[in-house]
């Protein structure tokens, strides 16, 4: 792996929520095109995974974490949450037969900055 995108990969690990490559950019000495390469790699080899919020930004976390999140679907602020339902996915597995192995967890809708 190239110095860049163990520069990136070690942002991301480090990190206790998803990050936008613009995030990443700002604590590295590099081109945001060399970030956006080394994301490009990183999510194709499975390092990393990531989602994005409608028209915003993509986010991008280590492969196998565990987050819960709502995400404003106008200002795409994340908001962690703790709450999580082992009950869901207890029936998940009995009535589909997957097993999860990781999950994030978004819940969309407004924050109350932009509900007001």
């Amino acid at each position: 792996m190239t110095e860049n995108r163990r520069k990136v990969f070690e942002i991301i690990e480090l990190s206790k929520k998803p990050l936008t490559a613009s995030e990443i950019f700002e604590k590295l000495d590099v081109d945001l095109s060399t970030v956006y390469r080394a994301l490009n790699f990183l999510e194709k080899e499975g390092f990393i995974r990531s989602f994005s919020v409608g028209n915003g930004p993509r986010y991008f976390f280590k492969k196998g974490v565990h987050f819960h999140f709502t995400v404003c679907v106008k200002c795409s602020e994340l908001t962690p949450f703790d709450e999580c339902s082992d009950q869901l996915l207890q029936e998940i597995r009995k009535k589909y037969g997957f097993e999860e192995q990781e999950h994030v967890f978004l819940v969309y809708g407004v924050c109350p900055k932009c509900g007001r």
